[in-house]
C-alpha cells in the first residue's frame, strides 16, 4: 500500500518557507542598518556639542575669551544696575554653566552697570522739611540731624550736610544735616516790678529786648494809675529776650 507519511512535501510549501526565511533575514539586516544609522547620527550630533563654561561674576572681556575658547558666541542681552557685581561684570548667563550647546551656539549674558549712583543735592539754606522732601524725591535717606545756634542763619535752616553737595553716592545713602537753632537768646532773671509804673517798666523791658505783653487794668483805691500790681513771669523766673511779660495794672 501507499505510505502517506513518506509522501514528499509539496513544492509550494518549500518555496513559502524559503521566502519567509529570506524576509526575516532582510528584516534583521534592515533593522541593523537603521540602528547603525541612528547611532552614527547621534554620535555626529554629540560630537558637534560643547560644554558651556561659567562666566557669571567675570568681566565682559574675560567672559568673551572663555566663551570663544569653547567655540561658542557671546551675546550681551542687556545691562542692569547691581549692588553686588562690579561694573562690566556678568550678572547672569543663559544657558547656564555645564549646559550642552552646539558648536558656535550663542550664550546670552546680562552685564552689570555697578551700583546705582545718585548725586547728592545741595540742601544748605533750605528748611529742614524741604531738605528731607528733596532727599526722598531722589531716593536718598534723611539721616541724623543736629542743631547749633547761629547768629547769621535763621532757625530751622540747613547749615551743613554730609555727604557734601554733588557727591556721587550709591543707592539709598544716608545724608546727615546740621540745622540752625537761630540766634542764641539772652536769658534774664525777672526782677520784682510790683509797685513800679508801667511806663518806666516798659522802657526797661525794651532795653532787654523783652516785649510788653497783655496789660489788664483794675480799679483799686489809693493806688496811682499805671502802678504794676502783678506780672507774669513773676519775680525770680527766667525770661528770655524776645519773650513777652503780661501785667496787671491799677487803673
Amino acid at each position: 500500500m501507499f505510505d502517506r507519511d513518506r509522501q514528499p512535501k509539496p513544492r509550494g510549501r518549500r518555496k513559502l518557507v524559503g521566502f519567509l526565511r529570506v524576509l526575516f533575514l532582510a528584516g534583521v539586516l534592515i533593522s541593523a542598518a537603521l540602528l547603525s544609522c541612528l547611532t552614527a547620527m547621534r554620535l555626529a550630533i554629540r560630537g558637534s556639542e560643547v560644554t558651556v563654561p561659567g562666566v557669571v561674576g567675570r568681566s565682559l572681556d574675560e567672559a568673551g575669551r572663555r566663551i570663544s575658547s569653547a567655540q561658542l558666541v557671546l551675546k550681551v542681552r542687556g545691562h542692569r544696575f547691581d549692588d553686588h557685581v562690579p561694573p562690566d561684570g556678568i550678572i547672569t548667563q543663559s544657558p547656564g554653566e555645564g549646559s550642552r550647546l552646539k558648536s558656535q551656539g550663542t550664550v546670552k549674558v546680562l552685564v552689570s552697570l555697578g551700583p546705582r549712583r545718585i548725586q547728592v543735592p545741595d540742601l544748605r539754606g533750605k528748611t529742614l522739611r524741604a531738605g528731607r522732601y528733596q532727599l526722598l524725591q531722589r531716593g536718598l535717606t534723611p539721616g541724623f540731624t543736629s542743631t547749633i545756634s547761629s547768629d547769621s542763619t535763621e532757625k530751622d535752616l540747613v547749615l551743613s550736610q554730609f555727604p557734601l553737595p554733588g557727591a556721587q553716592e550709591t543707592r539709598s545713602p544716608t545724608v546727615n544735616m546740621l540745622i540752625s537753632a537761630g540766634r542764641t537768646r539772652v536769658a534774664y532773671l525777672m526782677p520784682d516790678l510790683v509797685g513800679k509804673q508801667l511806663g518806666e517798666v516798659s522802657r526797661t523791658l525794651a532795653l532787654w529786648d523783652i516785649e510788653l505783653g497783655e496789660v489788664h487794668y483794675q480799679s483799686l483805691p489809693g493806688l496811682a494809675p499805671g502802678t504794676v500790681l502783678e506780672h507774669s513771669p513773676a519775680a525770680g523766673d527766667i525770661v528770655l529776650e524776645t519773650a513777652a511779660v503780661d501785667f496787671e495794672v491799677a487803673r
